[in-house]
C-alpha cells in the first residue's frame, strides 16, 4: 500500500494514531478507537466569513465565501481553478528540497517556514509553539518545517547558518527572515500583514 496517500492524525481524546486517506483531509473524520472527531479535520469556517487565498497560477489574491469553499472557485484574474483543498491540508507541512517549490513558493496561502535541526535543543523547545500556531492558523497561513540536516540544498540556498530560523514567504517571494523563535502571539503579528 502506498504510504504517501495517508496522513497520520493523533486523536486529542484518546491519543490513538489514525491513518487518514489524503482524499478525506478537510472532511469531518472520527477516531477509529474512541470515535471522537479528530482535531483539525473539520473545516473551521464561520458562516458569512470569506477565505482569502492566492491563485497558484498568477498569484492574485481571491476571496471565497466560506460556504462555497467546497465548490472550489476560479481566479478572478486568470480564470484558473483555485486549489481550495490545500486550505485544509494537515499542518505543519514537512518541507524538503524536492517539494519546496510546490509547498512554499506556489502556496495559495502565506507561508511561515520554521528551519530546525534534530540536535538543536532550542528547536525542540520552540516546536510546540510552532505546532500550536499551525493549528490555530489553518486555512489562513501554511506553516512548514524544514529539517536543515536532511535538506542541505535549501539550507545552502537560504544561507541558514544557525537554527532555529524563521522565514515568511508570500506570493512566491521571501518577505522576512529572522533567527530564533517567537511566541505564538508574536508569530500572528508577524503574519498579519500577509493574511
Amino acid at each position: 500500500m502506498d504510504q504517501t496517500n495517508f496522513h497520520i492524525v493523533r486523536c486529542s481524546d484518546c491519543g490513538a494514531a489514525n491513518r487518514i486517506p489524503a482524499e478525506k483531509i478537510g472532511v469531518a473524520v472520527k477516531c477509529g478507537k474512541c470515535h471522537s472527531l479528530l482535531p483539525g479535520e473539520q473545516k473551521k469556517t464561520v458562516p458569512g466569513q470569506a477565505i482569502q487565498m492566492r491563485c497558484t497560477e498568477c498569484g492574485t489574491k481571491n476571496k471565497i465565501p466560506a460556504g462555497k469553499v467546497d465548490a472550489g472557485g476560479k481566479c478572478g484574474k486568470c480564470g484558473s481553478l483555485l486549489k481550495t483543498e490545500e486550505l485544509f491540508e494537515p499542518q505543519p507541512v514537512m518541507v524538503t528540497d524536492s517539494n519546496f517549490d510546490v509547498k512554499v513558493l506556489k502556496s495559495p496561502l502565506p507561508v511561515l517556514l520554521f528551519a530546525w535541526a534534530p540536535w538543536c535543543t532550542t528547536c525542540v523547545a520552540v516546536t510546540p509553539i510552532i505546532d500550536e500556531f499551525a493549528s490555530d492558523a489553518k486555512g489562513k497561513v501554511r506553516v512548514g518545517k524544514l529539517n536543515v540536516e536532511a535538506n542541505p540544498m535549501l539550507a545552502s540556498r537560504f544561507n541558514i547558518l544557525s537554527v532555529p530560523f524563521l522565514f515568511i514567504f508570500d506570493n512566491g517571494q521571501m518577505k522576512e527572515n529572522m533567527p530564533g523563535g517567537l511566541q505564538k502571539h508574536e508569530l500572528m503579528m508577524k503574519m498579519a500583514p500577509y493574511i
